[in-house]
């Protein structure tokens, strides 16, 4: 006899795991604070990345384009590439978080 692991299956342990642990009244309770606590992390991830630029070129990311037009080095083309992203996943993570945080409190 072959038992399959899937996703599923992992999630679903990890949450019931969760729930008989740490007190959550629910699976779906443990779901939503598992993903919450990823979304945050990533946020986290995202803010100290945009904050390290921020100290590195001693401006905010609207000055440094305006600074960087016409005469960019490519390092600093490089980072207001990924200074741009930072940005960009911070605010799609952050309306993730608002998204399933309004969706539950609702």
């Amino acid at each position: 006899m072959s038992y399959t692991i899937t996703s599923t299956n992992i999630v679903q342990n990890i949450a019931m795991s969760l729930v008989m642990k740490h007190s959550y009244s629910s699976i779906e309770e443990a779901l939503l604070e598992m993903a919450l606590s990823a979304i945050r992390k990533k946020k986290t991830y995202y803010r100290r990345r945009i904050r390290n630029l921020e100290k590195k070129y001693g401006t905010n990311f609207n000055d440094f384009s305006i600074q960087l037009k016409n005469h960019a080095t490519p390092a600093e083309e490089d980072d207001w590439f990924m200074w741009k992203s930072a940005l960009s996943m911070l605010s799609d993570w952050q309306k993730t978080y608002q998204e399933l945080t309004h969706e539950f409190t609702c």
